[in-house]
């Protein structure tokens, strides 16, 4: 009977430590995803406090109430959500305001209440995520250990749980890294950068715009830019990204420069006090709004990147030290993760912000900066951790259970983080609550300008997005170059 049980234990352990061949050890691989996927829809629901959102906590009333109201009786009136008497929106125009969705599921909105519409929005886009973890997956053929550590520490991090927390809605876009972090892996590996790489690129960043998540594709092309300041051989391939990412998504961009062209008349937030508070925002579970801290003077979700100490040191070893030794095709990458790193701390980048630069100034709070270089940091530990599963002894039974011990450790971690900045707690320990309803109608008023805006960002964009679709389509008949 031991040796059955132990028999058993050690079939468990083969099929999480390596590729499922036959046809049982396949249908445990899908049943172990599924049950992964189902613990974050279960942990999101736990954390928003499942459909019980009452918009009374900081930006939730602030931002997301205005904007969800807005868009609820524009969908639910039939109208497009161009004009609304809303403070968010300077002179109504709410196509011009940068951080508020304008994309399908907001025909959601049309059956959903709004504090329904925020979790089952969250669901969606976490799925998404989920599918761009799953092609990380497929390409550097992880097995369930090392992919349940890149499923853990990118979901359920300090940062989109912290900034989810208080109510950035258009934190969604976080889920669409997963499709940009591969799509430069690919390059960095020396695979096609023709017009296709160009349109995934440009897609991803286009997605990101059409949540609100500006500022995810500034710190995207920013990540590009500085990767081909580094590396000369991919300027060409970089400069065509960033130029179709803007095109495409000028239907955001045209309305929102139009407004903003003179500054965005937003204060600009210190990053990192320095680099000791940097690392300490992963470590440091710091709970929401306790006045004491350096965090606190700061929000302290501007400088929350949890991953608990186990996920650090595991991202610190794998996605650093070991991968900066093993992978020299990578290491390119961290180039542009310093430079990002560096901008985030203190005032570095006040001189930058303060330049007149056009939307230089859109980027007040620079400690959000690290956030791509950590996406990057957190895959390539999960693909360097492959890549030393695989030169293990099969037979090693006790390394493997350590390993799923650190696994365990790692996701407990993360869970009391999750506990202490879920919603409900947030109800209970939030210094001020607001009381007052939102209410946001409809306008219409004479404004040319920025009808003039949205029509020509709208024809840019559907005229972009056909040439790269035909640019695509002649590249196919002929050998794309490689960087």
């Amino acid at each position: 009977m031991a040796q059955k049980i132990r028999q058993v234990i050690l079939s468990g352990l083969d099929s999480l430590f390596s590729q499922p061949k036959t046809r049982h050890e396949k249908w445990i691989s899908a049943i172990f995803l599924a049950g992964l996927f189902c613990m974050g829809v279960l942990h999101w629901g736990y954390f928003l406090d499942w459909f019980n959102n009452r918009f009374e906590l900081g930006d939730w009333h602030v931002d997301a109430a205005p904007i969800l109201t807005f868009l609820s009786n524009a969908v639910r009136s039939g109208q497009l959500p161009l004009q609304g008497a809303a403070s968010l929106f300077n002179q109504g125009r709410y196509l011009a305001y940068p951080h508020g969705p304008f994309s399908p599921q907001i025909l959601l909105l049309y059956l959903l209440k709004p504090a329904s519409y925020v979790l089952v929005n969250l669901w969606l886009f976490y799925s998404i995520g989920f599918i761009g973890l799953l092609l990380i997956r497929r390409r550097y053929h992880l097995s369930l250990a090392s992919f349940s550590a890149l499923f853990l520490l990118f979901n359920f991090n300090g940062h989109i749980t912290a900034h989810y927390a208080v109510g950035h809605l258009e934190w969604v876009g976080y889920f669409l890294l997963p499709f940009f972090v591969l799509l430069v892996l690919k390059m960095v590996e020396g695979e096609e950068t023709g017009w296709g790489w160009v349109m995934g690129i440009a897609l991803t960043l286009l997605g990101l715009n059409l949540q609100g998540a500006v500022n995810f594709a500034f710190w995207c092309m920013a990540f590009l830019f500085f990767l081909a300041l580094f590396q000369p051989r991919y300027w060409a391939a970089v400069l065509k990204a960033i130029a179709a990412s803007v095109l495409l998504s000028m239907v955001r961009f045209l309305p929102s420069a139009i407004e903003y062209y003179k500054g965005g008349g937003v204060a600009f937030i210190y990053g990192f006090l320095s680099i000791s508070h940097m690392l300490d925002s992963f470590v440091v579970l710091q709970p929401p709004y306790v006045l004491d801290t350096p965090a606190a003077q700061l929000g302290g979700w501007e400088v929350d990147y949890y991953l608990g100490l186990a996920g650090f040191l595991f991202v610190l070893y794998f996605g650093v030290i070991r991968n900066w030794v093993q992978e020299k095709g990578y290491r390119a990458l961290y180039f542009p993760m310093l430079v990002m790193a560096f901008f985030s701390l203190a005032d570095a980048y006040r001189p930058i912000f303060n330049s007149h630069i056009p939307f230089m100034d859109s980027q007040r709070a620079p400690s959000r900066f690290i956030l791509v270089p950590v996406v990057f940091l957190i895959s390539l530990a999960s693909i360097q951790f492959q890549k030393w599963i695989t030169t293990r002894r099969e037979d090693d039974w006790m390394e493997r259970a350590a390993v799923l011990f650190g696994l365990a450790f790692i996701g407990f971690e993360l869970f009391e983080h999750s506990r202490a900045w879920r919603l409900a707690s947030m109800s209970t320990k939030v210094l001020q609550k607001f009381t007052d309803i939102v209410q946001v109608p409809l306008e219409h008023h004479p404004d040319p300008a920025y009808m003039l805006s949205v029509i020509g960002g709208f024809s840019v964009t559907v005229v972009t997005l056909i040439v790269l679709v035909v640019l695509g389509l002649r590249e196919r008949k002929r050998p794309v170059k490689k960087v």
